[in-house]
């Protein structure tokens, strides 16, 4: 199947698809003021809520709407960093090279039903680990008030099961991928549009823990599977972000294409590309009254 019909029906489908339209054109009209310069407190916190459309893991068939609560923080530290690029520690800054760490995650599965039922469920997975960021080039018009930038970025993570047992080593995950950022500051509030692409890879341990399948559980329709390391497919997302002070909103739409992945035949893998999308709304209650370097 190819991208632009699977976005048509997804779009179709997919109410988050359709809020973030919706927000989109609403921000526009609420922040659509002449550009001017915008400084962002060291640091904010708020609260607020959010809602994900996503499968259950990547290649499972199922969607499900996830609502989580919505704690904002951010903390633009010289060294160390939260914000709407993540959680960034920097190690090393020398010319357009940069090594810091980064985080991401998963949720957890369910497997009530779909091609792992009457499997143990997944406990979520958290990540962790060092990513080395190359500064491709930037462009920006001071006076206009945005900015453009390109980047290279190699992160390389440890995925950690939290559950039973606490704490479990479930393999390593690098993901490199190309960024484009596009940022401007109007008269009360700063946007950020991301579009990042790239490959995964993943050990052999990363994929056992979502796509093998031991003898225990082969059932009809269900053979046993067992993956090995490598390629884990392809990922391409776009984002925005919009911090107006006294609220901070974030949304994004992301493709996934497994084909190609060396899981690409198990059982386990129901779906081979995919559309997710999460919103989230928070309300900043307080922020400090220094600001971060512009």
């Amino acid at each position: 199947m190819e991208l632009w019909p699977l976005i048509k029906r997804q779009v179709r489908d997919c109410g988050q698809v359709r809020l973030l339209i919706g927000l989109y054109l609403l921000l526009s009209l609420l922040f659509s003021l002449p550009a001017a310069a915008y400084h962002l407190p060291k640091w904010e916190f708020g609260l607020g809520a959010g809602v994900l459309h996503v499968p259950a893991y990547r290649g499972a068939s199922g969607r499900q709407n996830v609502w989580l609560p919505v704690p904002y923080m951010a903390y633009r530290g010289d060294r160390f960093k939260v914000d709407e690029e993540g959680v960034r520690g920097e190690l090393l800054q020398k010319n357009r090279m940069h090594l810091d760490f980064s985080v991401a995650g998963s949720l957890p599965v369910s497997s009530g039903g779909g091609a792992r039922a009457n499997m143990p469920d997944l406990d979520p997975i958290g990540e962790i680990g060092p990513s080395l960021k190359f500064s491709l080039g930037q462009q920006g018009h001071r006076h206009q008030g945005w900015e453009q930038q390109w980047s290279l970025r190699m992160p390389l993570r440890a995925a950690l099961s939290v559950g039973n047992p606490l704490i479990g080593h479930q393999g390593w995950v690098f993901s490199p991928y190309l960024n484009w950022a596009w940022i401007k500051g109007v008269a009360n509030a700063r946007w950020r549009w991301n579009l990042s692409a790239g490959p995964i890879f993943a050990d052999q341990q990363y994929h056992d823990y979502f796509y093998t399948v031991s003898d225990r559980y082969v059932d009809t329709g269900r053979p046993a599977y067992d993956a090995t390391a490598g390629y884990s497919g392809s990922r391409m997302t776009l984002s925005l972000s919009v911090n107006s002070k006294k609220w901070f909103v974030g949304a994004f739409v992301r493709y996934d294409d497994l084909r190609g992945a060396v899981f690409e035949d198990s059982p386990l893998v129901e779906t081979r590309h995919y559309l997710a999308a999460g919103v989230g709304i928070s309300r900043v209650f307080m922020q400090s009254s220094e600001y971060a370097p512009h």
